[in-house]
Parts: C-alpha cells; sequence; structure tokens
C-alpha cells in the first residue's frame, strides 16, 4: 500500500509552500528522516525528511509548483525495510542544523567607518535553504548510510541514461551529501555539472567553485542543464534567456505586488545634521568592540525610531481588512533589510523599546550574520511592527522604499556625507549629514503625522544626549 507524504504546517499562518527541489529521484530507495525535498515558505526554505523507508513512486508535486498544507506531494511504497509505522509521522520541529559554508578565499576587512556595517549589501551568498528541518535524532555529522540523494530532474534526459559513477573519496556529509559550499553547488547546477562529478579541494576535501570550474571545462562531453532554462539566439539578433520567477525570487515579487496593490504609498524626504552622532559612536566603538560587538548606527537610529514611534501611535498600526479594524501594536519589534546573493530578507529585531544599544547592536550582528550564511528560522522574520532599509552604502541621495506589509511605514537610511551648511549666523561649515525617506500608507496615517514622526526622530539623531534618555 502506497503511503503518502504531505505538506506539513511548517510554522504559524503558512498555508503553502512551493516545491524548490527534489533531493530524490522516483525509483529511488529512501532511508527514514533522509531529506527528500526542498521546499520554501514565506523567504525560508526547509529540507523535509521522509517519514518512510522504502521507494519514492511518485513525485506528486513538480519542482516550481505552489502547494497547499496538508497536501499531498509524494508516494511511498510502503512495502520496503524499515517502513514507518502506516499513520504519517507529525510535522517535525525547526532545528537550524545546516553545515556553515566556507568562505572562499575570505573577505578582506572592512574600513569601520559605521556606513561599511551597511547590511543592504551582498555578503557571503548562498543557495542553500535557509533552514533545515530534521526530525529528532537524526545524525548531526559524519558519514551517512542512506544513499546520497540525485540532482535536480533535466528538462530533457535522454531515455536510458546511465549514472556515472562519483568522484573517487569524495568527502561526503550528513545523509551522504558531498560537501561542498553552497556557491558551488548554484554554479554546478547553472553549468550542468553532477557535483558528484567533482573533485573537491577544500578543506576535508569540500567542494569550491574553482574545482567547478575546472571541472566543466574538463569535461569530455556538454553537460545537460538542470534548470529550466530557455535560450532564443538568432545569427545577427539579440540574445534572450527566460528564466522560472521560482523560490526567493518569486516570494520577494509576491509580497512586493501586495504592498504595490494593498498600500496607498506616500513618501517623506528630509536631511538630519548628524555631527554628533558621529562622534558619539566614535567614541563608543571602542567600549562595543571591547565585548566582541561591531557598533554601527544603525542600532542608534532603532532607538530613535522606537521612540517615534511612542510618540506617534499610528505609524506603528497596520489594517487588518479582513475585520476592517486599525491594529495598534504596542511592541516594538524593528525589521531591517538585509541583501543576500539569494534576494533580500528582513530579519526581525524584537522588543527594541526594552533594550540597549549594545543589545541592539549585538542582535543586529547576529541577525546580519544568520541572513548572510543561509540560517535564518522562522521566528527570525516574523513579528515585525516597522522596517528599516539601510541602503547608504549603494549610493544616492534617498530612495522610495516598499513598505513591507502588514506595516504602515519603512524608513530608509541613506549615506552619512559631509556636506556644506549653513548656519544662523550665515556661516557655511560642514557638517556631516543623513538622508531619511519615509513611505507610509497614507490610508493609516496622514501627512502631517509622517512628517512629525520623521522629525522628531531626527531630533533626537541630532541630540544624541537625548537620545540617551530613551536606553
Amino acid at each position: 500500500m502506497a503511503r503518502e507524504l504531505r505538506l506539513p504546517e511548517l510554522a504559524e499562518s503558512v498555508v503553502e509552500g512551493e516545491i524548490v527541489r527534489w533531493l530524490v529521484e522516483v525509483g529511488q530507495m529512501v532511508e527514514l528522516d533522509q531529506p527528500v525535498v526542498e521546499v520554501m515558505t514565506d523567504k525560508v526554505t526547509v529540507e523535509l525528511p521522509s517519514p518512510y523507508a522504502g521507494k519514492l513512486l511518485e513525485q506528486v508535486a513538480a519542482e516550481g509548483d505552489v502547494v497547499a498544507v496538508n497536501a499531498v506531494i509524494a508516494r511511498f511504497d510502503g512495502e520496503g525495510a524499515g517502513a514507518a509505522a502506516a499513520a504519517p509521522a507529525p510535522a517535525p520541529s525547526l532545528q537550524a542544523e545546516e553545515e556553515r559554508s566556507i568562505v572562499e578565499g575570505g573577505r578582506p576587512a572592512e574600513e569601520d567607518d559605521g556606513e561599511s556595517l551597511s547590511l543592504f549589501k551582498p555578503g557571503g551568498g548562498t543557495d542553500e535553504p535557509l533552514i533545515t528541518i530534521r526530525r529528532p535524532g537524526a545524525p548531526s555529522g559524519g558519514a551517512a548510510t542512506a544513499a546520497p540523494p540525485a540532482p535536480a530532474r533535466p528538462q530533457q534526459a535522454p531515455a536510458a541514461a546511465a549514472s556515472p559513477p562519483p568522484a573517487p573519496d569524495a568527502a561526503r556529509g550528513p545523509y551522504g551529501r558531498v560537501l561542498a559550499v553552497p556557491a558551488a553547488r548554484k554554479l554546478a547546477r547553472e553549468l550542468g555539472v553532477d557535483i558528484e562529478q567533482v573533485r573537491g579541494s577544500g578543506p576535508n576535501g569540500r567542494v569550491r567553485i574553482e574545482d567547478v570550474r575546472q571541472h566543466s571545462e574538463g569535461a569530455a562531453a556538454p553537460t545537460q542543464l538542470t534548470h529550466a532554462v530557455t535560450t532564443a539566439y538568432v545569427p545577427g539578433a539579440e540574445v534572450e534567456e527566460r528564466t522560472p520567477l521560482r523560490g526567493l525570487r518569486r516570494v520577494i515579487a509576491n509580497q512586493l505586488t501586495a504592498s504595490h496593490r494593498e498600500a496607498v504609498r506616500t513618501l517623506h524626504v528630509d536631511e538630519a545634521d548628524v555631527t554628533g552622532l558621529v562622534a558619539l559612536r566614535d567614541k563608543l566603538k571602542p567600549r562595543a568592540e571591547a565585548r566582541g560587538v561591531k557598533l554601527s548606527y544603525l542600532p542608534f537610529i532603532m532607538k530613535a525610531v522606537v521612540a517615534g514611534l511612542q510618540r506617534f501611535p499610528m505609524i506603528n498600526t497596520s489594517l487588518d481588512t479582513a475585520s476592517n479594524e486599525v491594529v495598534t501594536k504596542h511592541y516594538y519589534n524593528l525589521g531591517m533589510a538585509v541583501a543576500t546573493d539569494n534576494g533580500l530578507v528582513v530579519p526581525v529585531v524584537k522588543g527594541v523599546n526594552e533594550r540597549s544599544i549594545l543589545d541592539i547592536a549585538a542582535d543586529v550582528q547576529r541577525l546580519a550574520e544568520l541572513a548572510r550564511t543561509g540560517k535564518l528560522a522562522q521566528e527570525d522574520i516574523r513579528g515585525g511592527t516597522f522596517s528599516i532599509t539601510n541602503i547608504g552604502s549603494l549610493g544616492g541621495l534617498f530612495s522610495f522604499p516598499i513598505i513591507n506589509l502588514p506595516e504602515a511605514a519603512i524608513l530608509g537610511v541613506h549615506s552619512i556625507k559631509k556636506r556644506p551648511v549653513v548656519l544662523d549666523d550665515d556661516s557655511i561649515v560642514a557638517r556631516q549629514m543623513l538622508y531619511l525617506s519615509l513611505s507610509f500608507d497614507h490610508r493609516l496615517i496622514d501627512g502631517a503625522e509622517g512628517a512629525m514622526f520623521t522629525s522628531y526622530v531626527i531630533d533626537l539623531l541630532e541630540n544624541p544626549e537625548a537620545l540617551m534618555l530613551e536606553l
């Protein structure tokens, strides 16, 4: 009798998920708890383990399909040795146990001027799951006894293609997968290279980007693409490449489309003289470093924003369209935009109003590292009430940030640069200036209220001694 694998409820309020990649092929024998499929919900990708041991009979949901929670996504032959009981196992708990990536060649030390600590820039890229689901008792290291998952199904595969043997002495991690940095796995899929055939030159035999490139260049026969990519070429004409909108990019597209469709966005821009804040941060930076914390300007901005939200509570609201009610939040969880190679994610710093500058800085550093190494959990991206996007390192005067629904507003923070300023006595001096752009939902927030909120935040940033009263 065939046994069914259903999409579990991976987190509260999650109602659907996208099948990102099958890790096993139809007809392949699967061990109990072996990862069989990658599923994306919100902006978090998880690996689902098999609740059965046996043969995979059918992939009911194809890669790229969006399926509802509790929908059947696969069927297994229940006669396999060690098969689990007929009743499906309960939904597994979330555990961030995915092996850490090794940064290719290291990262040069950044100049610590505050701006270089901006979160809105790519870090160590990864196309691996942001979090891995494993059942209790699953191994966390060493060689696996299960057969290694097969690569993703090709779009056009030969009718009877024999799989070549893996590279000799290939280093393997949990569940038998070849050890490789995420960027190398991504490049291998793009080039159509079987990662199983690549000999790794990194630590412990880990496959690096250069290993994949060398293997691809030295291949005797052309490889086949494992992603659905259509290329149209006419001699002497333009070349187009079409790639399915899938994974994190699809989630981002859906979220931004909803924001554009449902919110009435309005922009308010102002500037702040943060010369005093720059001096204060420089003074406190050594003390923070002594405690192992990198102190950027973002924690100071977060404290000023929370003080503004407390003074102007309508900024910290959302609209429940189902009940036609305005929801005012009396807690202060601030999202911070972090750009990764896979796309933008917004981890949330919880309870900012109750925390010190140093404590906020430590959490900012922790969440940014989790985002850039692909280790964010569901709870790390949930519960935000207001967001901040720090895009100063990318240049430009100001921007029109997209509201992160269901929040009512988002603050864009730009570069701190010296600019000429005319003082009250008509003298012209160079001051450290910062542009701020507040994008807000005009259905909930009036223009005057948005302007007063921004002015209040600016006053705190221009007078950091007053900001200290908010600690």
